[in-house]
């Protein structure tokens, strides 16, 4: 990436609208590491809340899909690199173990470990966090839940916090760069699939949960809410968060 990119990047690092539907919504810095890379909308009444969600998957006239966060990398996520560093940071990130010291609510574990369904993207993440949210359960893996990668084709030398850099890239993407890897609207058509996925697992096996990926069920959730299902318009950027979409069962 080269000078006239980078300072393109540091003028995508200003709040902008993603699209007509979400014109009201701005992209910001990340609240913490670990944060969805990039993504942060305005106002958090509409996101969901992990510790204010129905404990149960009883209700046989009602169709409920969750979509879960995963459990927070062991990884470094302070010390600061320089944006060529970015691309080998996060295969470090990627092959990392989950973080021992922070686990899931109760309430996710009960979901997880009595929902008819249970899928993973398949990332390690995702994997490793199914399994210890349900360790009897063997889940669907698909490809199509796998998080929306980063482009990291930047040169530049200019040391800052790993999150700050994936923040730089994630907003150019957004604007439209994605040097390589699957673009926002591509990712966009693939969180379409991923939603007529699950839909057709929740209509046949019953209650899914997704233990996917900060901005992918971003994606998912917009488009659950487009055909008909009722939930929290942004699931919550925290790890081990979860938001829960219902429809009346068919």
């Amino acid at each position: 990436m080269g000078r006239g990119v980078f300072r393109a990047l540091l003028r995508a690092a200003v709040p902008l609208s993603v699209d007509t539907a979400w014109r009201s919504e701005r992209l910001g810095r990340p609240a913490h590491p670990g944060s969805p890379r990039c993504f942060s909308p305005s106002s958090a009444d509409r996101m969901a809340r992990p510790e204010n969600p129905p404990p149960e998957l009883d209700d046989d006239a009602v169709t409920q899909i969750i979509l879960a966060r995963h459990g927070r990398p062991a990884w470094d996520f302070r010390t600061p690199i320089p944006g060529h560093g970015l691309a080998e940071w996060l295969r470090g990130e990627a092959d990392a173990p989950l973080d021992s010291s922070h686990r899931p609510s109760a309430d996710l574990e009960r979901l997880s470990r009595t929902a008819k369904c249970l899928v993973t993207s398949p990332l390690r993440r995702s994997r490793d966090s199914a399994q210890l949210l349900a360790p009897s359960t063997a889940p669907l893996i698909d490809p199509c839940f796998r998080e929306a990668e980063l482009p990291c084709a930047i040169r530049s030398g200019l040391r800052l916090r790993p999150n700050m850099w994936a923040w730089l890239a994630r907003s150019a993407w957004f604007c439209g760069w994605s040097a390589g890897v699957e673009s926002f609207t591509a990712a966009r058509e693939r969180a379409s699939k991923a939603a007529s996925v699950l839909t057709a697992h929740a209509e046949t096996k019953g209650a899914v949960v997704l233990v996917g990926h900060g901005l992918m069920n971003i994606l998912i959730a917009r488009r659950l809410r487009s055909v008909g299902w009722h939930g929290p318009r942004f699931p919550s950027p925290q790890h081990w968060s979860f938001g829960i979409y219902k429809r009346a069962a068919a």
